[in-house]
């Protein structure tokens, strides 16, 4: 077995809860994610109409093996409209796994913090048990799926140098 990469992590749309997961994860965060390119390994969307329709259009056919789709519940667990909806979009991923809110976060002092330091818990505290079982799916989801052996430079480089306007690289101290 050939060791395993950082996952990367990507949401379907903004503020679906993707850094979230991706400090969980201890994972790279590539952002929004699109119909072009590749897909990251996990891709995370809200339990709502539109998200689950979002879900459905990337095409995870060339990413093989299939990511896994994170579905964020906004409120309580997903009613039943939205499970048989989940079940619809779940066939082209690995998953789907459902995250719970975590109610704690609105007043925790840091909850990126708090998600960083989940998987390294034998015992979490219990408003955050249920989202740390279901990290623990992804996690079983993608050692299982062998997806984090693959390297693909596209995907795990950060890409060529380009020159940033405003910013000049010299020695300190030398006048150009």
């Amino acid at each position: 077995m050939s060791p395993l990469r950082a996952p990367t992590v990507g949401g379907l749309a903004g503020g679906v809860g993707a850094t979230t997961v991706a400090r969980a994860l201890h994972a790279r965060e590539i952002g929004r994610v699109g119909d072009a390119g590749r897909l990251p390994d996990v891709v995370v969307c809200r339990a709502t109409r539109c998200g689950l329709a979002l879900a459905e259009r990337p095409e995870t056919a060339g990413s093989a093996p299939a990511p896994v789709l994170a579905v964020t519940a906004a409120g309580g667990d997903p009613d039943d409209a939205v499970v048989a909806r989940l079940a619809a979009v779940g066939a082209g991923w690995s998953g789907p796994v459902v995250l719970p809110r975590v109610g704690h976060w609105d007043v925790s002092d840091d909850p990126y913090a708090d998600a960083a330091g989940l998987l390294g818990r034998s015992t979490p505290p219990a408003p955050l048990a249920r989202y740390a079982e279901a990290l623990g799916e992804i996690v079983a989801l993608l050692t299982a799926s062998g997806r984090l052996e693959i390297v693909d430079d596209e995907r795990d480089s950060v890409g060529a140098l380009r020159p940033v306007r405003g910013i000049r690289i010299g020695v300190p101290g030398t006048a150009w």
